[in-house]
Protein backbone atom coordinates (compact mmCIF):
# COMPACT_ATOMS: atom_id res chain seq x y z
CA UNK A 1 0.00 0.00 0.00
CA UNK A 2 1.13 3.42 -0.80
CA UNK A 3 2.41 5.50 2.27
CA UNK A 4 0.38 8.83 2.18
CA UNK A 5 3.23 10.21 3.91
CA UNK A 6 5.55 11.03 0.85
CA UNK A 7 2.61 10.71 -2.21
CA UNK A 8 1.95 14.18 -2.50
CA UNK A 9 6.24 15.03 -2.39
CA UNK A 10 5.55 12.05 -5.15
CA UNK A 11 3.72 13.79 -7.58
CA UNK A 12 5.84 16.96 -7.54
CA UNK A 13 9.17 14.51 -8.38
CA UNK A 14 7.18 12.34 -11.01
CA UNK A 15 7.48 14.95 -13.56
CA UNK A 16 11.07 16.50 -12.32
CA UNK A 17 12.11 12.83 -13.34
CA UNK A 18 10.51 12.64 -16.93
CA UNK A 19 12.15 15.68 -17.60
CA UNK A 20 15.82 14.03 -16.64
CA UNK A 21 14.56 11.14 -18.69
CA UNK A 22 13.74 13.33 -21.47
CA UNK A 23 16.55 15.18 -21.11
CA UNK A 24 18.66 11.90 -21.93
CA UNK A 25 16.24 10.42 -23.99
CA UNK A 26 17.98 9.25 -27.67
CA UNK A 27 17.04 10.18 -30.45
CA UNK A 28 15.15 7.87 -32.85
CA UNK A 29 16.68 5.65 -35.71
CA UNK A 30 14.54 7.96 -37.94
CA UNK A 31 16.36 10.86 -36.00
CA UNK A 32 13.16 12.33 -34.72
CA UNK A 33 12.48 12.84 -30.94
CA UNK A 34 9.32 10.35 -30.43
CA UNK A 35 10.80 9.09 -27.62
CA UNK A 36 11.59 12.37 -25.76
CA UNK A 37 7.32 12.72 -26.06
CA UNK A 38 6.98 8.99 -25.08
CA UNK A 39 8.93 9.51 -21.79
CA UNK A 40 6.93 12.86 -21.23
CA UNK A 41 3.49 11.30 -22.02
CA UNK A 42 4.33 8.10 -19.97
CA UNK A 43 5.25 10.88 -16.65
CA UNK A 44 1.80 12.54 -17.11
CA UNK A 45 -0.16 9.64 -16.83
CA UNK A 46 2.10 8.25 -13.92
CA UNK A 47 0.86 11.08 -12.51
CA UNK A 48 -2.43 11.22 -13.40
CA UNK A 49 -2.70 7.66 -11.51
CA UNK A 50 -1.48 9.40 -8.44
CA UNK A 51 -4.03 11.87 -8.23
CA UNK A 52 -6.54 9.45 -8.34
CA UNK A 53 -5.05 7.25 -5.99
CA UNK A 54 -4.83 10.79 -4.02
CA UNK A 55 -8.44 11.00 -4.46
CA UNK A 56 -9.30 7.73 -2.77
CA UNK A 57 -7.28 8.28 0.06
CA UNK A 58 -9.31 11.51 1.37
CA UNK A 59 -12.57 12.50 2.44
CA UNK A 60 -13.36 14.60 -0.46
CA UNK A 61 -16.46 16.17 1.08
CA UNK A 62 -14.61 17.19 4.07
CA UNK A 63 -13.13 21.18 4.27
CA UNK A 64 -9.62 21.85 5.09
CA UNK A 65 -6.41 20.42 4.30
CA UNK A 66 -5.66 16.76 3.97
CA UNK A 67 -2.92 14.57 3.94
CA UNK A 68 -0.15 16.73 5.45
CA UNK A 69 3.01 16.32 5.16
CA UNK A 70 5.95 18.40 6.58
CA UNK A 71 9.49 18.78 5.82
CA UNK A 72 11.50 20.52 8.06
CA UNK A 73 13.93 22.81 6.01
CA UNK A 74 15.68 25.36 8.63
CA UNK A 75 15.89 25.23 12.24
CA UNK A 76 17.00 29.10 13.01
CA UNK A 77 15.03 30.67 11.47
CA UNK A 78 12.12 27.52 12.31
CA UNK A 79 10.51 27.01 8.91
CA UNK A 80 8.87 23.83 7.70
CA UNK A 81 7.57 22.71 4.24
CA UNK A 82 3.99 22.17 4.46
CA UNK A 83 2.45 20.02 1.89
CA UNK A 84 -1.34 19.44 1.75
CA UNK A 85 -4.26 19.16 -0.55
CA UNK A 86 -8.18 19.50 -0.90
CA UNK A 87 -10.59 18.41 -3.48
CA UNK A 88 -10.09 21.96 -5.08
CA UNK A 89 -6.47 21.47 -5.77
CA UNK A 90 -6.66 17.85 -6.72
CA UNK A 91 -9.67 18.92 -9.39
CA UNK A 92 -7.14 21.66 -10.68
CA UNK A 93 -4.00 19.15 -10.64
CA UNK A 94 -6.51 16.45 -12.44
CA UNK A 95 -6.94 18.82 -14.79
CA UNK A 96 -4.42 20.83 -15.84
CA UNK A 97 -2.42 16.55 -16.24
CA UNK A 98 -5.24 15.96 -18.81
CA UNK A 99 -4.70 19.06 -20.64
CA UNK A 100 -1.07 18.45 -20.67
CA UNK A 101 -1.93 14.99 -22.64
CA UNK A 102 -3.92 17.18 -24.55
CA UNK A 103 -1.44 19.53 -25.89
CA UNK A 104 1.08 16.69 -25.88
CA UNK A 105 -1.18 15.74 -28.96
CA UNK A 106 -0.82 18.94 -30.53
CA UNK A 107 2.70 18.98 -31.12
CA UNK A 108 3.51 15.27 -31.42
CA UNK A 109 4.29 16.37 -35.64
CA UNK A 110 6.38 18.99 -34.57
CA UNK A 111 9.98 17.55 -34.73
CA UNK A 112 11.36 21.39 -34.01
CA UNK A 113 13.37 21.54 -30.66
CA UNK A 114 10.45 19.33 -29.61
CA UNK A 115 13.05 17.34 -27.30
CA UNK A 116 13.27 21.15 -25.11
CA UNK A 117 9.71 21.09 -25.42
CA UNK A 118 8.81 18.45 -23.63
CA UNK A 119 11.71 19.33 -20.99
CA UNK A 120 10.39 22.54 -20.27
CA UNK A 121 7.36 21.69 -20.36
CA UNK A 122 7.46 18.51 -17.47
CA UNK A 123 9.78 20.99 -15.54
CA UNK A 124 6.69 23.56 -15.33
CA UNK A 125 4.34 20.85 -14.86
CA UNK A 126 6.15 19.73 -11.79
CA UNK A 127 6.68 23.59 -10.58
CA UNK A 128 2.62 23.68 -11.14
CA UNK A 129 2.12 20.65 -9.09
CA UNK A 130 4.57 21.71 -5.89
CA UNK A 131 2.33 25.20 -6.28
CA UNK A 132 -0.93 23.28 -5.80
CA UNK A 133 0.04 21.02 -2.67
CA UNK A 134 1.82 23.65 -1.33
CA UNK A 135 -0.04 24.41 2.50
CA UNK A 136 2.36 26.79 3.76
CA UNK A 137 3.59 30.49 3.13
CA UNK A 138 7.11 29.94 2.09
CA UNK A 139 5.97 26.56 -0.05
CA UNK A 140 3.61 28.40 -1.79
CA UNK A 141 5.80 31.69 -2.43
CA UNK A 142 8.47 29.16 -3.70
CA UNK A 143 6.52 27.29 -6.67
CA UNK A 144 4.25 30.42 -6.99
CA UNK A 145 8.15 32.28 -8.51
CA UNK A 146 9.58 28.44 -9.86
CA UNK A 147 6.66 28.27 -12.58
CA UNK A 148 8.09 31.65 -13.90
CA UNK A 149 11.55 30.09 -15.38
CA UNK A 150 10.30 27.93 -17.15
CA UNK A 151 6.97 29.60 -18.62
CA UNK A 152 9.81 32.67 -19.64
CA UNK A 153 12.11 30.24 -21.35
CA UNK A 154 8.84 28.06 -23.41
CA UNK A 155 8.07 31.98 -24.22
CA UNK A 156 11.29 32.51 -25.64
CA UNK A 157 12.15 29.56 -27.70
CA UNK A 158 8.19 28.71 -28.96
CA UNK A 159 6.53 31.54 -28.21
CA UNK A 160 7.01 32.64 -31.74
CA UNK A 161 6.14 36.13 -30.34
CA UNK A 162 7.33 38.85 -33.29
CA UNK A 163 7.37 42.28 -31.05
CA UNK A 164 9.97 41.39 -28.31
CA UNK A 165 8.59 43.68 -25.77
CA UNK A 166 5.98 42.02 -25.35
CA UNK A 167 8.35 39.48 -23.37
CA UNK A 168 10.05 41.59 -21.84
CA UNK A 169 7.15 43.49 -20.17
CA UNK A 170 5.56 40.33 -19.39
CA UNK A 171 9.09 39.78 -17.64
CA UNK A 172 8.87 42.59 -15.82
CA UNK A 173 5.42 43.06 -14.36
CA UNK A 174 6.13 39.08 -13.17
CA UNK A 175 9.17 40.13 -11.73
CA UNK A 176 7.54 43.64 -9.70
CA UNK A 177 4.71 40.71 -8.39
CA UNK A 178 7.52 38.15 -7.60
CA UNK A 179 9.01 40.91 -5.73
CA UNK A 180 5.92 42.58 -3.61
CA UNK A 181 4.87 38.87 -3.04
CA UNK A 182 8.74 37.83 -1.38
CA UNK A 183 8.03 41.77 0.88
CA UNK A 184 4.74 40.47 2.02
CA UNK A 185 5.83 36.52 2.67
CA UNK A 186 8.78 37.94 4.74
CA UNK A 187 6.59 41.03 6.67
CA UNK A 188 3.99 38.27 7.44
CA UNK A 189 6.69 36.05 8.84
CA UNK A 190 7.99 38.04 11.17
CA UNK A 191 4.52 39.31 12.06
CA UNK A 192 3.71 35.85 13.28
CA UNK A 193 6.88 34.90 14.54
CA UNK A 194 7.06 32.04 12.71
CA UNK A 195 5.55 29.15 9.78
CA UNK A 196 1.99 30.29 8.98
CA UNK A 197 -0.20 27.16 6.98
CA UNK A 198 -2.13 28.55 4.09
CA UNK A 199 -5.55 27.40 5.93
CA UNK A 200 -4.86 29.62 9.10
CA UNK A 201 -4.85 33.01 6.62
CA UNK A 202 -8.49 32.61 5.83
CA UNK A 203 -9.30 33.34 9.44
CA UNK A 204 -6.86 36.29 10.42
CA UNK A 205 -8.09 39.27 11.50
CA UNK A 206 -6.83 42.65 9.49
CA UNK A 207 -6.64 44.84 12.76
CA UNK A 208 -3.58 47.85 11.98
CA UNK A 209 -1.60 48.91 9.26
CA UNK A 210 0.87 46.27 9.11
CA UNK A 211 -1.99 43.77 8.23
CA UNK A 212 -3.17 45.66 5.75
CA UNK A 213 -0.16 46.17 3.84
CA UNK A 214 0.82 42.73 4.09
CA UNK A 215 -2.76 41.81 2.63
CA UNK A 216 -2.47 44.60 -0.29
CA UNK A 217 0.97 43.74 -1.23
CA UNK A 218 -0.43 39.98 -1.68
CA UNK A 219 -3.62 41.23 -3.75
CA UNK A 220 -1.32 43.18 -5.82
CA UNK A 221 0.91 39.93 -6.56
CA UNK A 222 -2.40 37.85 -7.31
CA UNK A 223 -3.96 40.55 -9.56
CA UNK A 224 -0.75 40.58 -12.01
CA UNK A 225 -1.37 37.38 -12.96
CA UNK A 226 -4.88 37.53 -13.97
CA UNK A 227 -6.36 39.79 -16.86
CA UNK A 228 -7.74 42.33 -14.74
CA UNK A 229 -7.12 45.93 -15.97
CA UNK A 230 -5.32 47.23 -15.65
CA UNK A 231 -3.11 43.81 -16.11
CA UNK A 232 -4.92 42.59 -19.07
CA UNK A 233 -2.70 44.40 -21.61
CA UNK A 234 0.51 42.77 -20.98
CA UNK A 235 -1.08 39.75 -20.57
CA UNK A 236 -3.08 39.45 -23.55
CA UNK A 237 0.01 41.01 -25.96
CA UNK A 238 1.12 37.59 -24.93
CA UNK A 239 -1.53 34.97 -25.07
CA UNK A 240 -2.80 36.25 -28.18
CA UNK A 241 0.38 36.45 -29.99
CA UNK A 242 0.86 32.88 -29.25
CA UNK A 243 0.49 30.57 -32.16
CA UNK A 244 1.74 27.20 -30.46
CA UNK A 245 -0.78 24.92 -28.59
CA UNK A 246 1.44 23.54 -26.09
CA UNK A 247 2.73 27.39 -25.35
CA UNK A 248 -0.54 28.56 -25.22
CA UNK A 249 -1.69 26.13 -22.73
CA UNK A 250 1.35 26.82 -20.56
CA UNK A 251 0.75 30.44 -20.63
CA UNK A 252 -3.01 30.38 -20.24
CA UNK A 253 -2.65 28.05 -17.06
CA UNK A 254 -0.34 30.87 -15.39
CA UNK A 255 -2.91 33.25 -14.25
CA UNK A 256 -4.92 29.91 -12.88
CA UNK A 257 -2.29 30.56 -9.76
CA UNK A 258 -3.49 34.06 -8.99
CA UNK A 259 -7.23 32.70 -9.00
CA UNK A 260 -6.21 29.93 -6.80
CA UNK A 261 -4.34 32.31 -4.39
CA UNK A 262 -7.19 34.35 -3.61
CA UNK A 263 -8.49 31.15 -2.33
CA UNK A 264 -6.26 30.37 -0.09
CA UNK A 265 -5.60 34.33 1.10
CA UNK A 266 -8.76 35.87 0.91
CA UNK A 267 -10.28 36.16 4.78
CA UNK A 268 -13.47 34.82 5.57
CA UNK A 269 -14.66 37.91 6.98
CA UNK A 270 -13.43 41.58 6.29
CA UNK A 271 -13.52 45.00 7.71
CA UNK A 272 -15.82 47.48 6.03
CA UNK A 273 -12.97 49.58 4.61
CA UNK A 274 -11.38 46.54 2.90
CA UNK A 275 -15.11 45.39 1.62
CA UNK A 276 -15.19 49.20 -0.59
CA UNK A 277 -11.83 47.77 -2.40
CA UNK A 278 -13.24 44.41 -3.21
CA UNK A 279 -16.63 46.11 -4.57
CA UNK A 280 -14.50 48.40 -6.57
CA UNK A 281 -12.23 45.04 -8.21
CA UNK A 282 -15.93 43.69 -8.59
CA UNK A 283 -16.25 46.48 -10.84
CA UNK A 284 -13.53 46.66 -12.31
CA UNK A 285 -13.75 42.80 -13.45
CA UNK A 286 -17.20 43.02 -14.98
CA UNK A 287 -15.85 46.26 -17.07
CA UNK A 288 -12.97 43.87 -18.13
CA UNK A 289 -15.34 41.53 -18.73
CA UNK A 290 -17.37 42.82 -21.37
CA UNK A 291 -14.77 44.83 -23.22
CA UNK A 292 -12.38 41.65 -23.85
CA UNK A 293 -15.44 40.02 -24.81
CA UNK A 294 -16.61 42.68 -27.13
CA UNK A 295 -13.02 42.80 -28.79
CA UNK A 296 -13.34 39.06 -29.10
CA UNK A 297 -16.53 39.01 -30.98
CA UNK A 298 -15.41 41.32 -33.91
CA UNK A 299 -11.85 40.61 -33.93
CA UNK A 300 -11.62 37.86 -36.80
CA UNK A 301 -8.23 36.14 -35.25
CA UNK A 302 -9.78 32.67 -33.54
CA UNK A 303 -6.73 32.76 -31.59
CA UNK A 304 -8.19 35.74 -29.83
CA UNK A 305 -11.60 34.49 -29.49
CA UNK A 306 -10.38 31.59 -27.32
CA UNK A 307 -7.92 33.96 -25.52
CA UNK A 308 -11.24 35.93 -24.81
CA UNK A 309 -13.47 33.28 -23.67
CA UNK A 310 -10.50 32.40 -21.38
CA UNK A 311 -9.97 35.82 -19.72
CA UNK A 312 -13.87 36.11 -19.26
CA UNK A 313 -14.01 32.69 -17.85
CA UNK A 314 -11.09 33.56 -15.07
CA UNK A 315 -12.55 37.06 -14.04
CA UNK A 316 -16.55 35.21 -13.52
CA UNK A 317 -14.59 32.97 -11.10
CA UNK A 318 -12.62 35.75 -9.35
CA UNK A 319 -15.70 37.13 -9.03
CA UNK A 320 -17.43 34.21 -7.72
CA UNK A 321 -14.12 33.84 -5.28
CA UNK A 322 -14.55 36.95 -4.13
CA UNK A 323 -18.34 35.89 -2.30
CA UNK A 324 -16.18 34.02 0.30
CA UNK A 325 -18.98 31.43 0.18
CA UNK A 326 -17.51 27.79 0.32
CA UNK A 327 -20.63 26.16 -1.70
CA UNK A 328 -19.34 28.09 -4.43
CA UNK A 329 -15.60 27.58 -4.47
CA UNK A 330 -16.58 24.04 -4.67
CA UNK A 331 -18.59 24.51 -7.46
CA UNK A 332 -15.48 26.62 -8.79
CA UNK A 333 -13.66 23.58 -8.80
CA UNK A 334 -15.76 21.22 -10.36
CA UNK A 335 -16.35 24.30 -13.28
CA UNK A 336 -12.72 24.46 -13.56
CA UNK A 337 -12.01 21.20 -14.46
CA UNK A 338 -14.27 20.95 -17.51
CA UNK A 339 -12.77 24.17 -18.09
CA UNK A 340 -9.18 23.77 -18.63
CA UNK A 341 -10.09 20.16 -20.51
CA UNK A 342 -12.20 22.33 -22.85
CA UNK A 343 -9.82 24.95 -23.36
CA UNK A 344 -6.94 22.94 -24.56
CA UNK A 345 -8.80 20.64 -26.59
CA UNK A 346 -9.97 23.83 -28.30
CA UNK A 347 -6.89 25.35 -28.74
CA UNK A 348 -5.09 22.03 -30.08
CA UNK A 349 -7.55 21.56 -32.42
CA UNK A 350 -8.19 25.14 -33.85
CA UNK A 351 -4.21 25.53 -34.14
CA UNK A 352 -4.43 22.28 -36.56
CA UNK A 353 -7.08 23.30 -38.60
CA UNK A 354 -4.74 26.91 -38.81
CA UNK A 355 -1.64 24.42 -39.87
CA UNK A 356 -3.64 22.67 -42.73
CA UNK A 357 -5.31 25.76 -43.96
CA UNK A 358 -1.72 27.20 -44.15
CA UNK A 359 -0.14 24.43 -45.71
CA UNK A 360 -2.44 23.63 -48.03
CA UNK A 361 -3.00 26.93 -49.49
CA UNK A 362 -6.66 26.96 -48.63
CA UNK A 363 -9.79 28.89 -46.79
CA UNK A 364 -10.49 27.43 -43.40
CA UNK A 365 -14.39 28.27 -44.21
CA UNK A 366 -16.12 25.08 -44.07
CA UNK A 367 -13.30 23.03 -43.56
CA UNK A 368 -14.74 20.78 -40.64
CA UNK A 369 -16.44 19.24 -43.66
CA UNK A 370 -13.52 17.60 -44.77
CA UNK A 371 -12.29 16.13 -41.78
CA UNK A 372 -15.05 14.48 -39.97
CA UNK A 373 -13.39 13.07 -37.08
CA UNK A 374 -12.01 16.82 -36.00
CA UNK A 375 -15.34 17.98 -36.49
CA UNK A 376 -17.50 15.72 -34.27
CA UNK A 377 -14.26 16.55 -31.37
CA UNK A 378 -14.55 20.45 -32.18
CA UNK A 379 -18.47 20.46 -32.19
CA UNK A 380 -18.25 18.85 -29.03
CA UNK A 381 -16.14 20.86 -27.36
CA UNK A 382 -17.33 24.24 -28.72
CA UNK A 383 -21.31 23.21 -27.65
CA UNK A 384 -19.69 22.39 -24.22
CA UNK A 385 -17.60 25.45 -23.74
CA UNK A 386 -20.63 27.61 -24.87
CA UNK A 387 -22.78 25.88 -21.52
CA UNK A 388 -25.01 23.20 -23.34
CA UNK A 389 -25.52 20.30 -20.41
CA UNK A 390 -22.35 18.64 -21.92
CA UNK A 391 -19.95 18.97 -19.15
CA UNK A 392 -19.69 20.27 -15.57
CA UNK A 393 -19.69 24.15 -16.57
CA UNK A 394 -23.57 23.51 -17.34
CA UNK A 395 -24.55 23.44 -13.53
CA UNK A 396 -21.72 24.44 -12.20
CA UNK A 397 -21.83 28.22 -13.74
CA UNK A 398 -25.64 28.20 -13.41
CA UNK A 399 -24.76 27.87 -9.49
CA UNK A 400 -21.96 30.40 -9.62
CA UNK A 401 -24.07 33.21 -11.97
CA UNK A 402 -27.28 32.56 -9.32
CA UNK A 403 -25.03 33.51 -6.60
CA UNK A 404 -23.68 36.10 -7.91
CA UNK A 405 -27.08 37.70 -9.37
CA UNK A 406 -28.37 37.47 -5.72
CA UNK A 407 -25.33 39.43 -4.64
CA UNK A 408 -25.27 42.39 -6.84
CA UNK A 409 -27.77 42.20 -9.97
CA UNK A 410 -26.50 44.97 -11.91
CA UNK A 411 -22.91 43.51 -11.96
CA UNK A 412 -24.55 39.61 -12.47
CA UNK A 413 -26.37 41.16 -15.81
CA UNK A 414 -23.19 42.27 -17.41
CA UNK A 415 -21.25 39.56 -16.79
CA UNK A 416 -23.86 36.85 -18.35
CA UNK A 417 -24.01 39.21 -20.93
CA UNK A 418 -20.21 38.96 -21.49
CA UNK A 419 -20.67 35.35 -21.54
CA UNK A 420 -23.26 35.47 -23.87
CA UNK A 421 -20.94 37.53 -26.59
CA UNK A 422 -18.18 35.09 -26.44
CA UNK A 423 -20.16 31.79 -26.40
CA UNK A 424 -21.56 33.59 -29.73
CA UNK A 425 -18.27 34.41 -30.85
CA UNK A 426 -16.91 30.93 -30.56
CA UNK A 427 -20.64 29.50 -31.69
CA UNK A 428 -19.90 32.24 -34.75
CA UNK A 429 -16.57 30.51 -35.54
CA UNK A 430 -17.59 26.49 -35.20
CA UNK A 431 -20.51 27.77 -38.13
CA UNK A 432 -18.40 29.48 -40.22
CA UNK A 433 -15.73 26.56 -39.86
CA UNK A 434 -18.66 23.74 -40.30
CA UNK A 435 -19.99 25.64 -43.36
CA UNK A 436 -21.43 23.31 -45.90
CA UNK A 437 -22.07 25.41 -48.51
CA UNK A 438 -18.79 27.56 -48.24
CA UNK A 439 -16.65 24.17 -47.65
CA UNK A 440 -14.33 23.95 -51.14
CA UNK A 441 -11.92 21.65 -49.52
CA UNK A 442 -12.02 17.92 -51.02
CA UNK A 443 -11.70 15.13 -48.45
CA UNK A 444 -7.92 14.17 -49.24
CA UNK A 445 -6.62 17.52 -49.03
CA UNK A 446 -6.87 17.97 -45.57
CA UNK A 447 -5.29 15.58 -42.98
CA UNK A 448 -7.83 13.86 -40.25
CA UNK A 449 -6.47 12.93 -37.27
CA UNK A 450 -5.67 9.32 -37.04
CA UNK A 451 -8.11 7.33 -35.18
CA UNK A 452 -6.33 6.30 -32.07
CA UNK A 453 -6.24 9.71 -30.92
CA UNK A 454 -9.74 10.02 -32.30
CA UNK A 455 -10.78 7.55 -30.14
CA UNK A 456 -8.63 9.40 -27.10
CA UNK A 457 -10.82 12.40 -27.73
CA UNK A 458 -13.90 10.18 -27.28
CA UNK A 459 -12.62 9.13 -23.77
CA UNK A 460 -12.55 12.69 -23.06
CA UNK A 461 -15.86 13.93 -24.29
CA UNK A 462 -17.15 10.89 -22.16
CA UNK A 463 -14.75 12.63 -19.05
CA UNK A 464 -16.13 15.93 -19.66
CA UNK A 465 -19.99 13.85 -19.91
CA UNK A 466 -19.32 12.22 -16.51
CA UNK A 467 -18.63 15.24 -15.21
CA UNK A 468 -21.91 17.06 -15.50
CA UNK A 469 -23.83 13.74 -14.27
CA UNK A 470 -21.22 13.95 -11.37
CA UNK A 471 -17.91 15.79 -10.81
CA UNK A 472 -16.74 13.12 -8.71
CA UNK A 473 -17.68 10.03 -10.45
CA UNK A 474 -14.60 7.97 -10.79
CA UNK A 475 -13.94 8.31 -6.67
CA UNK A 476 -15.82 5.23 -5.20
CA UNK A 477 -18.05 6.31 -2.58
CA UNK A 478 -18.76 9.90 -3.48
Amino acid sequence: MLNTFSILSLIIVIPFLGMLFTLFAKEAEDGSTRNACSVAVFAVIANIIMILRIFMLIEVYQPGIQLVETYNWMKNPDINIVFGVDVLSLMLLLAIHIAFIIGFIGVRNNMEHQKSLMVWSLLFLSMITGFFVSADIFSFYIFFEATLLPLFMILGMFGDIKRREYINRFLLYNMLGAVIFFVATLLLFNYQHGMLELQQLGNMKLNDKMEYFIWAAIFISLLSRIPVWPFHYWISSVNSSIRHPMVFLISMILPLTGIYGFVRFLPKSLPSIMSNYIFILQIIGIVTMLFIALIGLINKDRQYKIFSYITVYYIMYLLGILTRNEVILLNIAFSFFSYLIIVASLEVFSHYISREQSQQGIMDDGILCACPKISIIYAFMTLAAVGLPLSSLFLNNFLILSDLLAVNIKMGIIMLLSLVIVSSSLLRELFRLRDIEKCGVEMHQVEDINKGIFIFMLFICFILLMSFVKPLWFVLGA
